[in-house]
């Protein structure tokens, strides 16, 4: 019966995120589409195994995407990805609850192989 209940509280804290930590896209990256505006920001992110890649509305090049990839293996340092647009590494938010957070490390593993984000300066230019 103890197990039972352990186990449970476990999954239960798992789920919830309690005591969970997940690695975040940036929010944005380092794109200016203004002063006024702002730097371009994440619209949506893929992840695959252990690396998430970050996708962001090219300034430069318009009805286009940045991609910014981030690996476990990397220790979510920027795996793939242009420096000169790209944040250097991936970010970690306890409790999972933002969207932006595609690895769950308490797993350790996807929190879901897609995820749309679409806000603030997320759109195609």
């Amino acid at each position: 019966m103890v197990l039972f209940v352990l186990a449970v509280s476990l999954l239960l804290a798992l789920g919830t995120g309690v005591s969970a930590e997940c690695v975040a896209c940036p929010n944005c990256d380092y794109e200016r589409i203004s002063i006024e505006q702002g730097d371009a920001c994440i619209n949506f992110w893929t992840c695959s195994g252990d690396t998430i890649t970050c996708t962001y509305p090219s300034v430069a090049n318009p009805g286009t995407w940045n991609n910014c990839s981030y690996s476990a293996s990397t220790g979510w340092a920027l795996a793939d990805g242009s420096s000169e647009i790209c944040f250097s590494g991936a970010g970690a938010n306890a409790k999972c609850e933002a969207p932006n957070n595609p690895y769950n490390n308490a797993i350790p593993a996807c929190t879901a192989s897609y995820g749309l984000i679409n806000g603030t300066n997320g759109q195609l230019l």
